[in-house]
């Protein structure tokens, strides 16, 4: 292993560009981080919007065509979407499945968190890999025949979650969509992998979507008592009774790492390797193998190089299943935790704040990995008491991570992340952290005065662009500045209406921005917005309030 905790670099890729949109209004890493750290449980009831639940849904006692529960993890809004931002017109919007108007959102605004502006991936050989497997809305829709037109198909298609990426951002690679049920976004992030190092992309988007859209899932998965009667994964615990259903969604973009660092890209984490495999014939279609999740992880971590020493914390599968969780901390103890000379191996779960996210379930358990990776820390996992009596933790040498701790991250640290499919397909990634920001980027010059630009693609979401930057910046450490400036102006995607200041400093530059936000014009600073000839006007600042179009902070209508 290299000084980066990797193998040979030109092995590991980079995570240079993530978003995410999850259970209890959480938008970015830094909501996520707060949640987990925290140890929030962000399980609630389904929506009244979705389906009638007194309809459906039976606590009472099992019964056929009926739930016995209603819990999930919900996002906020589903509905919501800046259709005019991607070019979409709002008759075929309706007809879309929102699992592909959320992956929209969610591959521009990870372009956007990497500093790309999508105009530099145009025309390239950008792969997209999108883990779904629900077709709840295309499904309903044919429940009404006389609503069906020209644009149901490709509304409903799941080919379609992906080739939309690619239609939109003009992406000519591999284009496609993988469903191995709950593993499906992490087997797509290994395939995406797969095709970074084969030579065949220079960047890869990947993500995972699943939204609770119908009724008919909650009584399958009832009636296979797959789901939690008490409404709680609980991860390694003794009191485990089946998973929670969640919904949410999150998107990665991916690079070599070289051609990351040749890029100047800022990386959040190196994936250092990652592998799938199924577990073949088992007494059930839905009974996972101990044996064969073993060797899926000898076979990454020693192909990687990575010695069970290193690995600081696994993000488990752990759905809170009585079958899955004693399987998977057999195979996870045998493989990893009985190799390891010092002390016992830290798991979690973050099912057990979010719910089980079903094909988008790697995403989050990727996410919690490169934070863990990033802030030294493991958070709770929650629910996770009396340890469950079928599992051996101190023979196998694993240790739940019950309470927050935490963790040096060294040169050869690592984190893996576990994801299991119940058709018995696994997949694995062991992330490293990012390399030293010195080896980077050069030291920044020295202060002066530095332009700052913000963009949108109407007057009400440069508004809130502003508010937004400015807020940022406003809590911007003293050497930041550069680093921001330099990938407002030269980095992110310029769209028609824009707002400039120039600063020395991030405060600076936050109080011209709250300056224009608030009305005034203060020196050195400037709005401007489209021409009638196409060149940009300048206008003085007009404040509007309103939407800034879909997404958190650096969001699409927001750049």
């Amino acid at each position: 292993m290299d000084g980066h905790g990797t193998g040979p670099a030109d092995r590991s890729i980079a995570v240079v560009g993530a978003s995410c949109r999850l259970p209890g209004g959480i938008s970015d890493l830094e909501g996520l981080w707060r949640a987990l750290s925290g140890g929030h449980d962000l399980i609630t009831e389904v929506p009244a919007d979705r389906f009638e639940a007194t309809r459906f849904v039976d606590p009472s006692m099992p019964r056929p065509g009926k739930s016995y529960t209603a819990a999930g993890g919900f996002l906020d809004d589903i509905s919501g979407f800046d259709a005019a931002y991607f070019g979409i017109a709002p008759k075929e919007a309706a007809q879309m499945d929102p699992q592909q108007r959320l992956l929209l959102e969610l591959a521009a605004e990870a372009c956007d968190d990497a500093g790309i502006a999508p105009e530099a991936l145009a025309g390239s050989d950008t792969a997209v890999f999108v883990g779904i497997s629900d077709h709840s809305y295309g499904a309903l829709q044919m429940l009404m025949t006389e609503s069906v037109n020209a644009y149901t198909m490709s509304g409903a298609a799941s080919s379609i979650a992906a080739n939309r990426i690619s239609h939109f951002l003009d992406l000519r690679g591999p284009s496609l969509a993988v469903d191995t049920a709950c593993s499906s976004a992490l087997v797509a992030l290994v395939q995406a992998c797969q095709t970074l190092l084969a030579g065949t992309g220079r960047a890869a988007l990947v993500g995972g979507v699943n939204l609770l859209l119908s009724p008919y899932h909650y009584v399958g998965f009832s009636q296979a008592s797959m789901l939690s009667p008490t409404g709680r994964c609980r991860s390694f615990s003794a009191g485990a009774d089946g998973y929670v259903r969640a919904e949410g969604g999150g998107v990665v973009l991916l690079k070599r790492l070289p051609d990351a660092l040749a890029d100047g890209d800022r990386v959040h984490a190196v994936i250092v390797g990652s592998a799938a495999n199924s577990d073949g014939r088992t007494p059930g279609l839905a009974l996972p193998r101990a044996q064969t999740q073993e060797q899926l992880l000898r076979e990454v971590y020693d192909r990687a190089g990575v010695h069970p020493d290193d690995l600081v914390y696994l993000e488990a599968h752990g759905t809170g299943t009585p079958v899955g969780d004693p399987i998977e901390c057999e195979a996870v103890g045998r493989a990893l935790g009985s190799r390891r000379t010092g002390g016992d191996l830290p798991i979690g779960s973050v099912k057990s704040n979010l719910g089980h996210l079903e094909p988008a379930s790697g995403m989050a358990g990727l996410f919690k990995a490169l934070l863990v990776l990033r802030h030294g820390t493991i958070p709770p996992t929650l629910h996770a008491t009396p340890p469950n009596p079928h599992v051996d933790f101190p023979g196998l040498k694993l240790a739940p991570a019950v309470e927050s701790r935490e963790v040096t991250i060294g040169a050869r640290s690592v984190v893996g992340v576990n994801s299991f499919g119940f058709g018995g397909a696994n997949a694995h990634a062991i992330l490293a952290a990012a390399p030293p920001a010195a080896a980077l980027r050069a030291e920044a010059p020295a202060a002066a005065e530095r332009p700052l630009v913000v963009s949108a693609r109407s007057r009400e979401a440069l508004t809130e662009a502003i508010r937004r930057t400015a807020d940022r910046l406003a809590s911007a450490g003293p050497d930041e500045f550069y680093d921001l400036a330099y990938t407002a102006c030269l980095r992110r995607g310029k769209h028609p209406y824009r707002a400039a200041v120039l600063a020395a400093d991030a405060t600076g530059a936050a109080e011209r921005l709250a300056g224009l936000a608030g009305g005034g014009a203060p020196q050195d600073a400037t709005v401007g917005e489209p021409g009638t000839d196409g060149a940009a006007a300048s206008a003085a600042a007009d404040p509007v309030t309103g939407p800034a179009g879909p997404g958190g902070p650096g969001g699409p209508g927001v750049a």
